[in-house]
């Protein structure tokens, strides 16, 4: 069964090229930009999903295939004989890992690249396609891989060392009848540390409570501080994925000068599309360590969005009603001084 692809735009010279942990390249000693590798292909069911746009995602049926286009590029000086192939991965400790050399899994064994090797000379860029046949008897679940795009450099020197480098796009595929399982997670706590150095640091609990894998991203926002300060948005850290049933804490370290509180600490997470939003009273430890952790509220910012909304619409009625009731006057007082219209009999009998 083929789905309808959407093909990203690609831009000569602003490849963007993704490692499993975070955007980058893979470099080698002595040459340019290094090598890359980025999806081409988004489907159209997920074209405003941001995760869609840069790792293969998908659910699928047993005896069903798909098929996603990569674009590898040699930002190097030198030509590179490339190797592309699947090899597997796993999700543990808030990150994708993928697995030592082509390591198989279930899903990388079903996962094949073409071409395979290709030559690559400096400034190159050549698409390839990765197919995904999966077996008709294959068991429910979510899988993991990952494409690489591998380049060995030979030792410059009798015995020395042969240095290999690569870059990988992420494979997550959902295996099973009917429609993907939902995606959802919640932010469950909120603790404040204070790192050795002195740095204040916010630590927010974050558990995956759907039926797929996750990658996180957020903001933190301080506010209510002492004297009334208020603080950020900081970015809280960011490339942590979750698999099905995960928790792990995402976290951002502050500036030192930063008072101990108390302080309203307000996050909010995002993976693709879905985004909740948490917050909690905090106070930061003058020494080094962790204070108590405080249990998220949820919700944090609507109950003020939601009286706003609740005063507007009394607003409109106001301005609604006060138009009717103009209306209405005006109309009063035409009718209260027109002449008297008079019948033909009428102006009869008054003569």
């Amino acid at each position: 069964m083929r789905r309808p692809l959407i093909a990203l735009v690609l831009v000569a010279g602003a490849v963007a090229t993704v490692t499993l942990a975070s955007a980058g390249v893979a470099d080698d000693a002595g040459v340019g930009h290094g090598l890359g590798i980025r999806l081409v292909d988004v489907p159209v069911a997920a074209a405003d999903n941001p995760r869609a746009r840069v790792y293969i995602i998908d659910h699928v049926r047993p005896g069903e295939t798909i098929e996603r286009r990569v674009q590898v590029v040699n930002d190097t000086r030198h030509p590179a004989n490339t190797a592309l192939y699947a090899a597997a991965a796993d999700i543990g400790g808030g990150g994708f890992i993928g697995a030592q050399g082509r390591a198989e899994n279930e899903l990388s064994s079903w996962t094949s690249v073409k071409p395979r090797s290709p030559f690559l000379e400096p400034g190159d860029r050549r698409l390839a396609t990765v197919r995904i046949r999966v077996p008709e008897d294959a068991s429910e679940g979510e899988r993991y891989a990952a494409v690489w795009a591998e380049v060995t450099t030979p030792p410059r020197r009798p015995g020395g060392i042969l240095h290999v480098s690569r870059v990988g796009v992420r494979i997550y595929l959902s295996v099973g009848p009917g429609g993907e399982p939902a995606s959802d997670f919640a932010i469950r706590s909120f603790t404040a540390a204070r790192a050795d150095d002195g740095s204040p640091v916010v630590q927010v609990l974050v558990r995956n409570t759907g039926g797929r894998a996750l990658d996180l991203e957020g903001r933190l926002r301080l506010s209510e501080g002492p004297g009334g300060l208020s603080a950020g948005p900081y970015r809280l850290s960011p490339g942590t994925t979750l698999g099905i049933g995960q928790a792990e804490q995402v976290s951002v370290v502050l500036d030192k000068r930063l008072p101990d509180g108390p302080w309203l600490a307000e996050a909010t997470v995002r993976s693709g599309l879905l985004k909740h939003t948490a917050s909690a009273k905090l106070t930061f430890p003058s020494a080094p360590g962790a204070s108590s952790t405080v249990e998220a509220k949820h919700g944090a910012g609507l109950p003020w969005v939601a009286i706003l909304a609740l005063v507007m619409a009394v607003l409109l009625l106001a301005w609604l009603a006060w138009l009717v009731w103009r209306r209405r006057r005006a109309t009063g007082r035409v009718s209260d001084t027109q002449p008297e219209t008079l019948t033909h009999e009428d102006r009869l009998v008054r003569r």
